[in-house]
């Protein structure tokens, strides 16, 4: 049940059914993490009282810079948010791919493994859209 976060475990613990049908724990937690990762790359940091660094620093302000320095940015700003607040992943690599066909759009990759299990290899793939929205696929 660690591949869960706090509140998912608590909610677990509240329904009939504690795991859901047909999907293992790497399936269960890499869902976990996408929904977590979601949450966090798309709040503003500085957005939650608990913790002031919580969430992503404001992308819009990056939009001076020259594109590549925009993109070091995003991609420094993404793996630092991701190592500190999602500790279910471990050897966490950001790579950002260039898209020519959708220029306003930085995508990238998020490759690491699961923390726990070293040999469960994760990879997402993410989109910064205009306005700063981050989308997160598998």
């Amino acid at each position: 049940m660690y591949e869960l976060t706090l509140l998912e475990r608590i909610e677990a613990l509240e329904s009939v059914r504690k795991e859901p049908l047909g999907e293992n724990s790497i399936d269960i937690a890499l869902g976990s993490i996408m929904a977590h990762l979601r949450k966090l790359l798309n709040t503003n940091m500085g957005s939650v009282q608990i913790a002031s660094d919580y969430g992503m620093p404001d992308m819009i302000g990056f939009s001076d810079d020259s594109l590549s320095d925009t993109i070091e940015k995003v991609e420094k700003a993404v793996l630092a948010t991701v190592k500190k607040y999602e500790k279910r992943l471990s050897q966490v690599k950001i790579k950002i791919k260039t898209d020519e066909t959708a220029v306003l759009n930085i995508h990238f990759s998020l490759e690491g493994v699961l923390a726990r299990q070293e040999n469960v290899p994760v990879f997402f793939e993410s989109v910064v859209q205009t306005g700063g929205r981050i989308s997160i696929k598998k």
